[in-house]
């Protein structure tokens, strides 16, 4: 029974020491951050065009004639016209509530059209949007900017975080006095080819029959931040 108890125990040390030697877990594994922020230098604006008429062909009409319009002075800020984006007149039927007789009733037909375009120098945000508000145009609809030198500014972010994950590995080994070694595993968790769709955004402008309302309209002055995270595992030797 006694010679059975230790070689239970032998072959129980055995296995403790064939597990630790294939789950080499003497590393440091830490998460690096780096950030590069930047104004926005350009933006994808969309142009929102609206009527409501008695009759769907003037409604169209309309619509059409105001979007011309609208290309027209787009065009002055794009050198590709392969940036702009027009989408098909939508129509449909217009109703409002009646208060006098408590239901919905017919006020005409819709037509509206949505033009999207990429102004790639933000300085002429100002001149553009006094411009369009000259036409009728029934609103800005949207205005995100953005960086188009994004993906560097991702590259730079992932370099620093690599910086800061080296850095606190240091720190925490003279912590721990500990002597590290090689580093074993590497990953980041971030694309410079995604951060071309990293975006702030402006409320929209409405026009309203030349009254205007809505957030407005200008020149971003909201930081892009560029975040990148890595993981990190070094060897303590």
């Amino acid at each position: 029974m006694k010679n059975c108890f230790f070689l239970i125990c032998f072959l129980f040390s055995s296995v403790i020491f064939s597990q630790n030697t294939i789950n080499d877990d003497n590393t440091i594994s830490v998460v690096g951050v780096g950030t590069k922020s930047t104004f926005p230098n350009a933006a994808h604006i969309t142009i929102a065009v609206r009527f409501v008429k008695p009759a769907l062909r003037d409604a169209m009409n309309e619509t059409q004639k105001t979007s011309k319009d609208v290309l027209t002075i787009i065009k002055k800020y794009v050198s590709d016209t392969t940036d702009i984006k027009v989408s098909l007149i939508y129509t449909d039927k217009e109703f409002k509530y009646d208060n006098g007789q408590k239901k919905e009733v017919f006020v005409g037909f819709e037509s509206n059209q949505k033009i999207i375009f990429t102004l790639k120098d933000i300085k002429r945000m100002q001149d553009f949007t006094e411009e369009i508000l000259k036409t009728k145009i029934y609103e800005i609809e949207k205005v995100a900017y953005f960086h188009t030198e994004a993906a560097t500014f991702m590259k730079q972010a992932q370099e620093l975080a690599v910086t800061d994950a080296i850095e606190t590995t240091e720190r925490l080994a003279r912590a721990a006095k500990l002597k590290v070694g090689k580093i074993t595993y590497l990953k980041s968790t971030n694309s410079p080819v995604n951060a071309i769709n990293m975006s702030v955004n402006s409320g929209n402008l409405q026009t309203y029959n030349k009254s205007m309302g809505g957030e407005g309209v200008s020149a971003s002055g909201q930081l892009l931040n560029y975040t990148a995270n890595v993981n990190m595992n070094t060897k303590i030797e």
